[in-house]
């Protein structure tokens, strides 16, 4: 093979070492329909599956201990944490946000009451700058809400409400240079909204109010498309800080998600002719290896986080698949979830934006939507790995206790493992 070749060839795939820095070899077996499931595995340990095939009592057992275990931790980690960072993704919004996570996992009125501590905390620093429901009031404002709704404390839930819609201003200004992505953007603002609506009721939030951000996001997107002359081939394009974003956090997959949730209401005219191309569009940009690119000017597949590549990308297809009702949707997620299953045990760590825990939902949502026990199984393997916290070697980050980069992300995964008909990825999935 000729030098020049080889390196192209290096360029698109990512070296061998550089994946290997990236993550850890998977060391679990895969799935095997056990027609004998007591049977022990290779460690010698139990499977996490009982008799019936649901998840064995001793598994949910292990997981449980580990939550308790490590909420103490947290708390213990906490103290020292930065008093003023309010946003969900990396402080007290975030706390406050699982602990509603496991109010509804447990019935326990205590974890409601530490919701409401946390979530008042983030409401004494609001920025009064960012809108999104991930780093901006709009997240503080809809998690109090909707505590304050538990605890029937129905005149702040409403005043949380009213200081929420009055954020739209700036969303919706035609000259602002808001982004439309999910962490800073206006498509984090129209989480915020149709959160509101599945927790406090349908029509909390009007349509109308809906309608004029969903508006503004394809407008925003149709016009870059044009300026960019790719109408044709991508209707509705984004950029953030200059670069043309894949993934979740910051990219295209992450708003064509948004812009496909059923309560968003987008019509079938606009889905078909707007975002079906587009979502083809980005299919096509995706590696051999089933990974995607971070930007679309890219071409090194190093990145298996949720925030970028092939975990983040899969929800979009999942949507997709339940939109259009087309199998390429469903053979590209599947890709994606055999990619993740060999490169998703992450060095980074073990939150959910760019960590084990946050892959791990992808195996959630596949099994989800497929029932197939092999996606519960990963999901549940990628659990244990979560159940060894600390051990790895892994870096730790620099919020290490917060929602989207430490701890409690791994919590929320926790909690979700071991009842997995209803998961969802906190902040995203709705």
């Amino acid at each position: 093979m000729g030098e020049n070749m080889s390196k192209r060839l290096k360029l698109v795939t990512g070296s061998e070492s550089e994946m290997e820095e990236r993550s850890f070899p998977n060391p679990f077996a895969d799935w095997i329909p056990n027609p004998n499931p007591n049977a022990e595995e290779e460690d010698g340990e139990p499977g996490p599956f009982d008799a019936s095939g649901k998840i064995s009592d001793a598994f949910q057992r292990k997981v449980q201990s580990k939550i308790k275990d490590l909420l103490t931790q947290m708390e213990e980690g906490l103290k020292t944490a930065d008093p003023h960072d309010f946003s969900t993704y990396t402080g007290w919004t975030g706390i406050a946000l699982l602990y509603v996570q496991l109010h509804r996992r447990t019935q326990d009125g205590a974890h409601l009451q530490r919701a409401l501590e946390y979530s008042r905390r983030a409401l004494r620093s609001l920025s009064g700058r960012r809108v999104s429901f991930l780093c901006g009031d709009a997240g503080p404002l809809a998690v109090a809400a909707v505590v304050h709704h538990l605890l029937k404390n129905q005149d702040e839930a409403q005043d949380c409400l009213a200081k929420l819609l009055q954020l739209q201003r700036s969303v919706l200004s035609p000259d602002s240079d808001m982004p439309d992505e999910l962490l800073y953007g206006r498509a984090g603002f129209l989480y915020a909204l149709l959160y509101i609506n599945k927790e406090i009721g349908p029509d909390t939030v009007d349509e109308a109010t809906i309608a004029k951000v969903v508006m503004a996001i394809l407008e925003s997107g149709k016009s870059l498309s044009k300026e960019e002359k790719k109408s044709e081939r991508c209707p509705l394009l984004y950029e953030w800080h200059k670069k043309q974003y894949v993934g979740a956090a910051h990219g295209l997959a992450g708003i064509y998600f948004m812009l496909m949730q059923p309560s968003a209401k987008v019509s079938q005219d606009v889905l078909n002719e707007l975002l079906r191309p587009s979502i083809d569009y980005l299919r096509h940009r995706r590696f051999r290896s089933g990974n995607y690119p971070s930007s679309l000017s890219n071409e090194s597949d190093r990145l298996v986080h949720w925030c970028h590549g092939a975990p983040g990308v899969l929800h979009m297809l999942i949507m997709a698949h339940k939109v259009f009702k087309d199998e390429k949707y469903l053979r590209d997620a599947v890709e994606c979830g055999e990619l993740i299953w060999q490169r998703g045990l992450l060095r980074k760590g073990y939150g959910i934006c760019h960590g084990t825990a946050g892959n791990g939902y992808a195996f959630l949502s596949l099994y989800q939507l497929t029932q197939d026990k092999k996606y519960l199984y990963r999901a549940c393997k990628f659990a244990e790995w979560c159940l060894d916290y600390g051990t790895h070697g892994c870096r730790i980050p620099d919020r290490p206790y917060s929602l989207f980069e430490g701890m409690a992300g791994a919590i929320h995964f926790l909690s979700d493992v071991i009842q997995p008909d209803s998961s969802s990825f906190p902040a995203f999935e709705l």
